[in-house]
């Protein structure tokens, strides 16, 4: 999945120029938390609400632009690199925001709140369905013995991710559409899976 997919396009954005108070409207005006900083065509910051609430009180004594608050030289991503790589620099650099380039033109943001719905997403957790932790002793067992046995009893697996790679024990997690997990868990327990609690 590309970033292209899942980023707002042609964001929101504002003046270095600007008031913090100028900032703070436009957000609430359009529902956003990030604004890209725009001096004529050229990217040259980032601001988030939690920056712009901050120096709002000082700003009204010492008359505070955007510039002075905002991530000068903001951390990009293409829009064509994949939602896995924009989430992995979201964690690493542990920001809110990165906004999105192509042919060095900005083209949209992607943010935390939509890495998080992608994630949710993909782990099926919108939908009823019942998780089950099964730990496995490679060599000995699989995940394609787990799925044989899940499928067997007419369990439909929406998601499955590993969340422990331990030598001797990995743990998946595993999210089913059924209704009774107890019996699930029951009969992988009975075909000699640990179930974790």
């Amino acid at each position: 999945m590309r970033v292209k997919e899942r980023m707002t396009p042609d964001p929101i954005s504002i003046s270095p120029r600007a008031s913090v108070d100028e900032a703070l409207k436009l957000m609430r005006e359009h529902g956003v938390r990030h604004l890209p900083v725009v001096d004529g065509e050229e990217v040259v910051g980032l601001v988030n609400d939690i920056e712009l609430r901050t120096a709002w009180f000082p700003s009204l004594l010492d008359e505070l632009t955007v510039k002075d608050v905002m991530v000068s030289d903001p951390m990009t991503i293409q829009a064509g690199d994949t939602v896995y790589q924009a989430a992995r620099l979201l964690y690493q650099h542990k920001l809110t925001g990165l906004l999105v380039v192509e042919d060095g033109h900005l083209v949209g943001i992607i943010t935390l709140a939509d890495i998080l719905g992608i994630f949710v997403e993909l782990l099926g957790l919108l939908g009823d369905s019942c998780r089950i932790d099964v730990a496995i002793r490679p060599g000995e067992q699989n995940l394609e013995q787990i799925y044989s046995h899940l499928t067997a009893q007419g369990a439909d697996i929406i998601s499955v991710a590993l969340v422990s790679n331990q030598p001797g024990r990995r743990v998946y997690s595993l999210r089913l559409d059924c209704a009774d997990a107890g019996q699930v868990c029951a009969q992988l327990s009975a075909a000699g899976f640990e179930i974790l609690e």
